[in-house]
Formats: structure tokens, C-alpha cells, sequence
């Protein structure tokens, strides 16, 4: 539903090695919706932390998140 929020599990999911969940993960971004500040830092220290993304990829799938979710609906 457009306009929905985004939270965190959706991200960790859209960057997830499973493609099954980050298929589903992208369709729902590219729904649209609201990602709060606060869910981007969530998502940030799981990639960082847990998912051992350098700084330049976490930056690079920010920024496709950002355009996805501006443009995409």
C-alpha cells in the first residue's frame, strides 16, 4: 500500500543473500512509503555490524534505496 512505513527488516531484507526475501523487500520499497531517520541507522549498524558491508556499498544501497523509494512509485 503506498504510504505505508518501511521499517527495518524490510532494508536488512532488500540487502539480504536471499533472494526470495530481497525480491519481496524491493517490491515493497518500490511501493513506496515513509523510512524514517531512525530506521536508516537501525539498518546502517545492521549492515555495518552484521552484515559486514564496507562504507562505500552501505552509501551505494542508501542511495539506491533513496532513489527507489522517490522514484520508483
Amino acid at each position: 500500500m503506498a504510504g505505508s512505513f518501511i521499517d527495518t527488516n524490510i532494508l536488512i531484507y532488500l540487502a539480504s543473500g536471499n533472494e526470495e526475501k530481497a525480491n519481496a523487500a524491493e517490491e515493497e520499497v518500490r511501493k513506496g512509503g515513509t523510512i524514517s531517520i531512525q530506521v536508516l541507522n537501525e539498518f546502517s549498524h545492521v549492515a555495518r555490524r552484521k552484515l559486514n558491508f564496507s562504507w562505500d556499498e552501505l552509501t551505494m544501497l542508501l542511495r539506491a534505496i533513496r532513489g527507489c523509494s522517490t522514484s520508483c512509485h
